[in-house]
């Protein structure tokens, strides 16, 4: 009996190596083949491909337009495209984005081994989301790719084929607030605990999509608003939320000023091409708040603390002012910064307009540390 068990154990092997190609899975409705490790290429890429309405062939207007993202396995956005009229896109890589990050550098690359990254450190996927196909449903691809140096030809260039977009897990809706002053625009929509934020437009509609079915609490926050919103999803189908209303005494019950003590570690992202700085590529540092008029960075930068004019430093620096609506100001020397927030105990959300930046925007999100 024993040898039987062990030859049935080898004929399952043998019948399970040849019954495809194992090196396949599936990843939501696309395949993406599955390679071992190998070094990640530094130079230049061009990605390009074409999308395909897999819902309804007929809707081509869908296709137009279209954000198309290579997403690094740890959220980082690498590279970004635009699909055209007919859908077709190509992404440009630049020279050694696939491995820029604080532990690694294009020359050496793991910077604490000084060993190259293979695609064991590092996976990459393509993505495009179409959050309304003018149906109500969200359509998406996401596609897993083999970006290794020995796929690649020496000119860098990766054609992917046709993608097809297919209805996903999705979460939609449009925020309104019962106090019609307050902007639509830039209220914070997210799963507290999940990577899955997104910030509302000019008309106050969002969209989470690739959510994994499941019951959630979707957290909406604005300046000193704040609300939760359970939803149930079902896999591979939106639920439309309709409009969620703040009413005017859903309110952060947190007073901010109460908040701010504490060490925080700061990310901030704006573009600054000249240093290097992107939301890819941000800055980090270490804040620790002892009171308003008491701040320090230990360690790295904190954008939204210092001024971006040449010359200025942290220095100029006198202190925070917290208004009634929620909205923090920054005072330097000879002016103010007003810095609009959502927060809660573990995580306060800034951003502020700057016309000294190309981006016109920074955003520097604070993470408590103690």
């Amino acid at each position: 009996m024993k040898g039987l068990r062990i030859l049935t154990l080898v004929m399952s092997f043998i019948m399970l190596s040849c019954s495809g190609d194992s090196s396949d899975k599936v990843i939501n409705n696309t395949i993406a083949a599955e390679s071992e490790a190998a070094l990640l290429p530094t130079q230049a890429l061009i990605i390009s491909g074409s999308v395909a309405n897999g819902e309804d062939p007929s809707n081509t207007a869908v296709l137009q337009n279209k954000e198309v993202e290579l997403i690094r396995n740890d959220g980082v956005i690498v590279a970004q495209g635009t699909t055209d009229t007919s859908g077709q896109f190509s992404v440009n890589v630049a020279a050694g984005a696939l491995v820029i990050d604080s532990s690694f550098s294009t020359a050496t690359g793991l910077a604490d081994t000084g060993e190259a990254a293979t695609s064991d450190d590092f996976t990459y996927t393509l993505q495009v989301k179409v959050p309304d196909d003018g149906t109500g449903r969200a359509l998406g691809v996401r596609r897993k790719l083999d970006l290794v140096e020995d796929e690649l030809g020496a000119d860098g260039k990766l054609d992917t084929g046709t993608s097809t977009l297919k209805e996903v897990t999705a979460i939609t809706g449009t925020l309104a607030f019962a106090d019609t002053t307050v902007s639509l625009s830039g209220a914070d929509i997210f799963i507290p605990g999940k990577p899955f934020f997104v910030r509302t437009g000019d008309d106050g509609t969002f969209s989470l999509l690739f959510v994994p079915a499941g019951t959630y609490n979707i957290r909406v926050t604005k300046s000193f608003y704040i609300k939760d919103v359970s939803v149930t999803v079902t896999a591979g189908k939106t639920t439309d939320l309709g409009t969620v209303t703040v009413g005017s005494t859903e309110r952060n019950p947190l007073p901010l000023a109460s908040i701010l003590p504490g060490t925080w570690q700061s990310r901030c992202s704006y573009n600054d091409t000249p240093a290097g700085i992107n939301p890819e590529n941000p800055r980090t540092g270490t804040i620790v708040v002892t009171s308003l008029s008491q701040i320090s960075v230990t360690t790295g930068h904190s954008c939204l603390l210092r001024t971006f004019a040449a010359g200025d430093s942290f220095s100029n620096f006198s202190k925070l002012i917290v208004m009634g609506d929620g909205a923090i100001i920054t005072k330097l020397t000879g002016y103010y910064s007003t810095l609009i927030t959502s927060y809660t105990n573990d995580q306060i959300v800034m951003d502020v307009d700057n016309s000294s930046l190309a981006s016109g925007k920074v955003i520097e999100v604070w993470t408590r540390s103690n």
